[in-house]
């Protein structure tokens, strides 16, 4: 087992270990996102909890947890792998106020990714049916700013930056910006493939998020991964493509976006490239598994 996957299965034997010992508490939160299977921003390494019916901060002073007052309704909680915890929409909502705006972001985003039954309007549906307090006006805006196109943590952060950017005049000339865009290359021994670049920038600037899914073992082998990554970027290069790779210690550095800006004045304007799929990144894969069945 990788480092990575050792630190997922911490994060799960904490709020097991937290929920164990609380009879009537409620995991809510990122522990409660993590539990119900969504990625998170940070690492789970305290647990919020709520109490039904409770409209009062409450609780001892264990490090291990973070205990939150208001109002949880019986409408907002379920019971999911034996273990009580806020709905989904409800645990969205807790990380947002007590943990900010980005945890929330990674959360709905990764749901949406995961759940393609969760559009916008679904969840602002679900919004709606939130106690209502104070936050939720900024809360039903972020989920109206989310996408269903971040497969990764790396991937809302950087999807974030860049539209940052470009609002507020940092990143001047973008004239199209897209996700999950695939293209058909070749493999080395000639076997036809996909790759597939997280952000695609006025048909032609790739913006690959190089972020611990692919470099710590949880795709398969990190330097296979590395290679083949590398491989496919030189042929889409050769295909007219400029590539920029950006990681977890630069994803919101101002030198990522004048790298960026630096790769737009240089080539200005929209271009197409080659062997475009005209298939979303989820619902192909979709299809690979409904072949592998």
């Amino acid at each position: 087992m990788g480092d990575l996957q050792k630190k997922r299965a911490a994060e799960l034997e904490l709020i097991q270990d937290v929920a164990s010992k609380c009879k009537t508490a409620v995991i809510t939160g990122p522990a409660a996102a993590r539990w119900l299977g969504l990625s998170t921003y940070t690492w789970v390494t305290k647990v919020d909890l709520a109490l039904p019916g409770n409209s009062r901060t409450w609780g001892n002073k264990d490090p291990k947890r973070a205990y939150h007052g208001g109002l949880l309704r019986d409408a907002e909680h379920i019971v999911h792998n034996g273990i009580r915890t806020a709905t989904g929409i409800r645990a969205m909502f807790d990380s947002f106020r007590y943990h900010g705006r980005m945890e929330a972001l990674v959360q709905i985003e990764s749901a949406r990714f995961k759940h393609s039954h969760l559009t916008t309007d679904y969840l602002l549906e679900k919004a709606n049916t939130l106690t209502q307090a104070r936050g939720i006006k900024a809360f039903r805006a972020l989920i109206e700013y989310s996408a269903d196109t971040s497969a990764s943590p790396l991937e809302t952060i950087v999807r974030d930056t860049i539209l940052r950017a470009i609002a507020d005049g940092r990143l001047h000339g973008v004239h199209t910006l897209e996700f999950q865009v695939g293209f058909r290359i070749r493999e080395r021994d000639g076997r036809p493939t996909v790759a597939w670049a997280d952000i695609l920038i006025n048909g032609f600037l790739i913006v690959e998020a190089d972020g611990v899914e692919k470099t710590g073992g949880v795709m398969g082998d990190a330097a296979s991964m590395l290679r083949d990554e590398r491989e496919r970027e030189t042929k889409l290069q050769n295909q007219g493509a400029v590539v920029r790779r950006v990681g977890w210690g630069n994803a919101k550095t101002p030198e990522f976006i004048a790298e960026l800006q630096t790769a737009i004045d240089n080539s200005p304007g929209v271009k197409a490239l080659p062997n475009r799929l005209d298939i979303t990144y989820r619902d192909w894969l979709a299809e690979l598994e409904l072949h592998a069945a």
